[in-house]
C-alpha cells in the first residue's frame, strides 16, 4: 500500500487554541452587583441638580467600592491618582452645599470624569508616569475606550465562577418577584376598597403605579451604566486595548502634526498682534478707566461695563484657540524658528492677558455698582481661568519641562472647587445683602434674589428681620416677603424626597420656622 494514503498518515487539522476564560475574585463579583446596583442609583438621582444627595451618594459609592476592589487585587494607586481622586470626592461634595443646578451638574460631570480617570490610572495604565501633558490621552482612553473593550463582562462576572451560585440563585428570585407583580397589583387594588386596608397599604409600600414604573425604568437604564462601570474596571485591571494611543504613537502623531512653515505660522499672525497694537494705542484712556474707577464721559457703569466686555471675552477665546493651533502645527525644528515660536507665544499671550485685566476691571466696576449675579461671577472666574492658562504659557517659553496641559488642569480643578464649594449663590445672596445694609449699595434686586432660590432664604429673612427692627414697611420690605412666599411654595414642601436633601434646604426651611408667627403667615399667605 502506497504509504501517502496510509491512514495513519493522513492530514489532520490542528486543534483550535481555546481562549482561556477569566477567573473573577469574590471582590470583582461583588463589585459587579455593585456596579449595577450604581447604575440603578444613578437613573435614580438624576438629574443631579434636583437631588444632589443622591448624586452625592453615587460618587461615594463608586469611589470607595472600586478603592476596595483595587486594593484587593493589588493595584497601589500612584501619587498623582490620589489627588485626582480626593478632588473628586471634596467637588462632589457641593452637591449637597450648594442650590445652584448648574454647578451641581458640573461638579457631579467632573466627579465621574475624575472616577474613570483613577480606576484607568490607578491599575498603571497611564501612558506616561508622572505630571506629564499625556494626561489628556489618558482621560480620552479612560472615558471613550476601555470601558467599551469589556462592556458586556458585568454579566460574566455576575454569573459565572464564585458567583454562579448566588447570581442563579437571584434570577430565580427575580423571576418569581417579576411573575408576582401583575396577581399582586390586581389583588390590592380589588382589596382596596376597604379604607383601613388601603390606608395600612399606603404606608407600607407608598409606592403608586407611576413610581413602580420609575424604579422599573431606573433599573432598565441602569443596566447600560453598569457595564459601562464595570466594563472600565476589567479593561483597566487586564490591561486591554493598551496598544491603542500609546505613548509613542501620540508623541509621533504630534510631531507629524507639525508641518506649517514657520514663516507662514508668523505672517498668519502678525496681522492680528499689528491690530491689537493698533487697538490699544487708540482706546488706551478708555478702557484704562476700568483701573482708575473713573467714567468716560457720557457713559453709565452699566454701559461702560457692558460695552465690549463680551467682545473682549470672546477675542480672549479666539486668541487661546489661534495660540493651540501654532503650537499644534507650527514646524519649529532649528534654534531660530524656536525662538520665533516663543516670540509668538509670549506676545500673543501678554495681549491677551491685557484684555482680560481690561474686562476684569470693566466687571469689578459694574459690581461695584449693582452688586453680584450668578452671571456676573461665572464671567469673572472664566476670565481668571484664562488668565491662568496664558500665564502657564509664557512661563512655559522659559520652563521648557512645564507640562502646561496638565498644569491647566491642575488650575481647572482648584478653580472649579473654588467656585463650587462656598455656595457662591448663598455668597451672592449674603454679599447683596451686606452691601446693602452697610449703605454701599443702593438697593437689593429682589426679584434676582428669587433666582437664587433657596441659598437667599437665609440671607432674605436676616433682611425682613432687619427692616422690621428699622420698621421699614417699603416696597423691598413687601417685596421681600413676596418672594420668600414664592420660594415656600416652590421649594420647602414636606414631601420632598430624601435624595433632593441638600444643607441649603434646611438652612431655607429652619430660616422660615424661625420666624415669629405673624411673620410667618405673611411668608406663607405672600402679603
Amino acid at each position: 500500500m502506497d504509504e501517502r494514503i496510509h491512514p495513519e498518515n493522513e492530514w489532520q487539522a490542528e486543534p483550535v487554541p481555546v481562549k482561556p476564560v477569566r477567573d473573577y475574585s469574590a471582590a470583582e463579583c461583588v463589585f459587579a452587583w455593585l456596579c449595577l446596583l450604581a447604575g440603578y442609583w444613578f437613573c435614580r438621582a438624576f438629574p443631579v441638580w434636583t437631588n444632589p444627595l443622591g448624586g452625592f451618594v453615587v460618587i461615594l459609592l463608586l469611589f470607595i467600592s472600586s478603592t476596595v476592589v483595587l486594593l484587593r487585587r493589588g493595584s497601589k494607586p500612584g501619587w498623582g491618582v490620589v489627588p485626582a481622586a480626593l478632588s473628586a470626592v471634596a467637588i462632589a461634595t457641593s452637591l449637597i452645599l450648594i442650590t445652584n443646578g448648574f454647578l451641581r451638574f458640573l461638579a457631579f460631570t467632573y466627579a465621574i470624569i475624575i472616577y474613570c480617570y483613577y480606576v484607568y490610572a490607578a491599575t498603571g495604565n497611564s501612558l506616561k508616569k508622572g505630571f506629564s501633558d499625556f494626561i489628556a490621552v489618558d482621560f480620552l482612553k479612560a472615558l471613550f475606550v476601555m470601558p467599551f473593550c469589556s462592556f458586556a463582562h458585568m454579566f460574566k462576572a455576575m454569573f459565572t465562577g464564585k458567583a454562579k451560585r448566588s447570581g442563579k440563585m437571584l434570577i430565580k428570585v427575580l423571576a418569581g418577584v417579576a411573575l408576582a407583580v401583575v396577581p399582586t397589583l390586581i389583588v390590592s387594588a380589588l382589596l382596596s376598597y376597604d379604607k383601613g386596608f388601603s390606608d395600612l397599604l399606603e404606608k407600607i409600600l407608598n409606592l403608586d403605579g407611576f413610581d413602580l414604573l420609575s424604579h422599573l425604568f431606573s433599573f432598565l437604564f441602569g443596566i447600560p451604566v453598569g457595564m459601562y462601570l464595570y466594563g472600565l474596571y476589567i479593561s483597566s485591571a487586564d490591561g486591554k486595548c493598551s496598544g491603542a494611543m500609546t505613548a509613542e504613537k501620540c508623541q509621533s502623531a504630534a510631531e507629524q502634526m507639525k508641518f506649517v512653515p514657520a514663516i507662514t505660522a508668523v505672517t498668519a499672525v502678525m496681522p492680528l498682534i499689528f491690530l491689537y497694537v493698533v487697538f490699544f494705542l487708540s482706546q488706551w484712556s478708555y478702557y484704562m478707566s476700568g483701573f482708575t474707577g473713573v467714567l468716560p464721559q457720557s457713559f453709565s457703569y452699566a454701559e461702560y461695563a457692558r460695552e465690549g466686555f463680551f467682545q473682549l471675552c470672546t477675542v480672549s477665546v479666539i486668541n487661546l484657540l489661534v495660540l493651540t493651533a501654532v503650537i499644534a502645527f507650527m514646524r519649529r525644528g532649528s534654534r531660530a524658528t524656536r525662538v520665533l515660536f516663543k516670540a509668538i507665544a509670549i506676545t500673543l499671550s501678554l495681549f491677551t492677558l491685557i484684555l482680560i485685566a481690561t474686562a476684569i476691571a470693566k466687571l469689578v466696576m459694574y459690581i461695584g455698582s449693582y452688586g453680584l449675579t450668578p452671571k456676573r461671577v461665572y464671567a469673572a472666574w472664566f476670565m481668571g481661568l484664562l488668565a491662568v492658562i496664558f500665564l502657564l504659557i509664557i512661563v512655559k517659553q522659559f520652563a521648557g519641562k512645564l507640562p502646561v496641559v496638565a498644569a491647566s488642569i491642575v488650575a481647572f480643578a482648584v478653580l472649579f472647587a473654588g467656585l463650587t464649594l462656598p455656595n457662591t449663590d448663598g455668597f451672592i445672596a449674603k454679599y447683596n445683602v451686606d452691601r446693602y445694609l452697610a449703605g454701599s449699595l443702593e438697593t437689593v434686586d429682589v426679584d434676582a434674589m428669587e433666582d437664587l432660590g433657596l441659598a437667599a432664604v437665609p440671607q432674605m429673612v436676616r433682611l425682613m428681620d432687619v427692616l422690621e427692627e428699622q420698621e421699614v414697611k417699603g416696597p423691598l420690605y413687601l417685596d421681600t416677603t413676596q418672594c420668600l412666599h414664592h420660594i415656600h411654595r416652590a421649594y420647602l414642601r414636606e414631601d420632598a424626597s430624601l435624595f433632593a436633601w441638600s444643607i441649603p434646604y434646611q438652612q431655607a426651611k429652619n430660616a422660615i420656622e424661625g420666624l415669629d408667627m405673624d411673620t410667618w403667615i405673611k411668608v406663607y399667605c405672600g402679603i
